[in-house]
């Protein structure tokens, strides 16, 4: 459906001297990846969301529009998991993965409803309709292997590009950051991606929520689920353990008031 869209993407993004460009060398930076350099991503991100902001709404029409189903998704996982509870304790036999599950699975379905109910109390329609009133577009994928800024922005591929609310691209942009193991100050990242968005605390809660969902375990729990990997049980004990670190701990406070 997005290459339709792409030849009216590229219209709107040269007006703003912004590139589509093939090249190999956007990995160049990934080894040495510091907080003044994910600030000036976040800028970077800045002058593409607004140059799309100007873009004439008829223009690309062909874009998939994906406002609001991380957080549907993220929903059903819930519910998907408590029910493959049900089944394994059901069980008179379990096996490692099924039994690490229904070990560990309390404390983040937990942590995930708690980012539920928080992304609930932060005006969530209305960042929805600001973002379908706007147009706003994402480019998906904002980590520093596919948009950077030498003299001009230059973008890798516009493949994830969507109708969706902008700080969905700064959620993207923290989630690959801590699957990557930085230690980075992340609400520092998020207080700055809201002040240059111009966005309100609103938002703020909304992105602390959605990076703090363990969307990593939940994920290879429903893989498991869906037996969607040909994997046996031990590869996907490894990948359960894998999630655990990857997911971190949650940047909510224990005492995060709704």
């Amino acid at each position: 459906m997005l290459e339709g869209g792409v030849s009216s993407l590229q219209e709107c993004l040269s007006k703003s001297n912004i590139k589509l460009v093939k090249d190999d060398n956007f990995n160049d930076i990934l080894g040495n990846i510091t907080e003044d350099k994910v600030l000036e991503q976040i800028d970077t991100m800045y002058l593409f969301h607004k140059s799309l902001l100007n873009c004439n709404e008829s223009a690309s029409k062909l874009i998939p529009n994906k406002i609001g189903k991380t957080v549907e998704k993220y929903k059903m996982r819930i519910k998907n998991l408590k029910r493959d509870l049900k089944t394994f304790k059901a069980r008179n036999s379990l096996n490692q993965f099924e039994n690490m599950v229904i070990q560990s699975s309390d404390s983040y379905l937990n942590r995930a409803e708690k980012c539920i109910d928080i992304i609930n109390h932060c005006n969530y329609i209305g960042l929805v309709k600001r973002s379908m009133r706007r147009f706003e577009i994402c480019l998906g994928n904002t980590y520093f292997d596919n948009l950077r800024k030498s003299n001009e922005i230059e973008i890798k591929n516009l493949k994830k590009c969507a109708y969706n609310m902008l700080e969905m691209d700064g959620v993207y942009l923290i989630n690959r950051l801590k699957r990557n193991g930085s230690h980075i100050d992340l609400e520092k990242i998020i207080n700055y991606f809201c002040k240059v968005e111009g966005f309100d605390n609103n938002s703020n809660n909304f992105i602390k929520a959605l990076v703090s969902y363990p969307h990593v375990y939940m994920k290879c729990c429903e893989r498991y689920r869906l037996s969607k990997k040909q994997w046996d049980i031990n590869e996907y004990v490894m990948s359960l353990n894998r999630a655990v670190e990857q997911d971190g701990d949650s940047i909510l406070s224990n005492d995060y008031l709704l």
